[in-house]
């Protein structure tokens, strides 16, 4: 899997096959990145971060930081190693190991990220308690991108909007804002 854009354009990441790790297509990460515009000196949070692959497009567009939370210990060895190996410093990539959900609720809560992505296990209900569980860590962010399998339309909670769906086969990204929310 390749890094499609910035200054790791072209970087390979070697995802092992493992049984749930499903790392976003090339052409989601890119369209995603391209709706949302620069990412220079803005911040991301990268939920069910498997791979790591979308916080090193994050990075490689110019992010200023990235918080990855990714619960298996093997996937946060890896993006551990790739942050050695690559040179990308501790202050730019932070990678948590935990529960997205008692992550949300402790270390990160009150927090601010300019886009928040979440790529939870699909069709398990995640993706529609999400909105929900950034609403009870009070973690405020312009953007909230959940991918989701196709297949899948989430409800989401009244105080969020899905401002756009965009489907790349059997991935759909769905794009978030809370109700209210002028940006």
């Amino acid at each position: 899997m390749r890094v499609t854009a910035g200054t790791l354009r072209g970087r390979v990441l070697r995802v092992p096959r493992v049984a749930g790790l499903r790392p976003t297509p090339a052409r989601a990460r890119e369209a995603m990145f391209n709706i949302l515009g620069d990412m220079r000196e803005r911040s991301m949070l990268d939920l069910f971060a498997g791979s790591g692959i979308m916080a090193l497009e994050a990075i490689s567009r110019g992010a200023l930081r990235v918080v990855s939370v990714e619960a298996t210990q093997g996937a946060v060895r890896r993006m551990r190693a790739i942050q050695r190996e690559w040179g990308v410093r501790d202050d730019r990539w932070h990678v948590l190991r935990g529960r997205v959900e008692q992550v949300l609720g402790g270390q990160l809560g009150g927090m601010h990220f300019d886009l928040v992505f979440a790529d939870p296990p699909y069709a398990q209900g995640f993706a529609a308690r999400l909105p929900t569980l950034l609403d009870q860590a009070m973690l405020s962010c312009e953007w909230l991108v959940i991918e989701e399998s196709s297949r899948i339309q989430p409800a989401w909670p009244a105080a969020w909007h899905c401002d756009s769906t965009r489907r790349y086969g059997d991935t759909s990204l769905h794009f978030l804002k809370r109700c209210g929310d002028s940006q």
